[in-house]
């Protein structure tokens, strides 16, 4: 049997091949305003923080509070290593004084990762993103048989009170002869790259998205259930809400009449763009109005 440290207080043992482990890492020290604060571990493995810090020194623990000689620390194997970086490697140590990483100034907006594989640290100042748009077969028109059409993406719509939220509301379907149906992801900008986003896993349900990851391998999104679906997205705390607001059985073209504007609208909670931007008031052409019962219609203004 052989013995393996991990990033908690556990040790794992790793027999015939299998390793059980648990794992729990805390940001702490003068650097972390109302105390020890827990990292989240992600399916990739890696903890993320996102959050404030002033100015002082971070520490990254392995319990919340220091335990002499049980409690390991992450210690930067650069001397005075600022956490904004590219990425610098870590040693463990039970050394209660070993110099942790430097904070240089207060902000709001600081975002890091420790990844237990690489023993590193990358840090960054995470500024919010212009645009969010939507792309792939799972929206109209948004692939053909052979690739998907980077012209055909649909934008989100930025938060007036929060610039790292976008919102989008419109249609989502398993379309046929298309290039991967049903399948989405989400770009930062009207190409593929730099700026990317995408599930943990290839093919989670988009209804059962919880959390998303900036940039890695190409996995996407997929739709299991057609219908309309706002999808709410947090850039900050890399984070993603989606709900479906009606069924494609209850608001297909054939089923649900075009109506005018006097009956439709004059009870609407939201009224939509076919691509899905928020707006005050109904305009000219195709509208999506969720009314305050919860139903969804297809509203055209002439």
């Amino acid at each position: 049997m052989k013995r393996i440290v991990c990033l908690s207080l556990v040790i794992s043992c790793l027999s015939f091949g299998s390793v059980a482990a648990q794992t729990a890492l805390w940001a702490a020290g003068s650097a972390v305003p109302d105390g020890p604060r827990q990292l989240e571990l992600c399916p990739d493995g890696k903890f993320r923080f996102a959050g404030a810090l002033v100015e002082g020194e971070l520490l990254l623990m392995t319990t919340a509070t220091c335990s002499e000689g049980v409690t390991q620390y992450l210690t930067p194997k650069l001397v005075d290593s600022y956490l904004v970086n590219y990425g610098i490697g870590y040693t463990m140590t039970t050394n209660s004084s070993s110099p942790g990483w430097v904070v240089s100034f207060s902000e709001d907006s600081y975002r890091f990762i420790v990844d237990p594989v690489s023993k590193t640290v990358t840090g960054e100042l995470f500024l919010p993103w212009n645009e969010l748009l939507i792309a792939g077969s799972a929206i109209a028109g948004g692939s053909d048989q052979t690739e998907w059409k980077r012209d055909n993406m649909l934008s989100f719509v930025r938060d007036h009170d929060n610039p790292y939220i976008f919102e989008w509301t419109g249609e989502l379907d398993v379309y046929d002869n298309v290039v991967e149906p049903g399948r989405f992801k989400l770009e930062g900008q009207m190409t593929w790259g730099p700026r990317e986003l995408h599930p943990f896993r290839q093919d989670e349900d988009i209804l059962h998205a919880s959390r998303l990851r900036i940039g890695g391998d190409d996995t996407k999104w997929r739709v299991t259930t057609p219908g309309v679906y706002r999808i709410r997205v947090n850039l900050f705390s890399e984070s993603i809400q989606a709900e479906m607001l009606s069924d494609k059985a209850s608001y297909s073209r054939e089923e649900t009449p075009i109506r005018s504007v006097c009956t439709d609208v004059s009870t609407a909670e939201r009224v939509y763009s076919l691509q899905g931007h928020l707006r005050r008031t109904p305009g000219h052409g195709m509208n999506i109005v969720r009314q305050t019962d919860g139903t969804v219609r297809k509203v055209v203004i002439r």
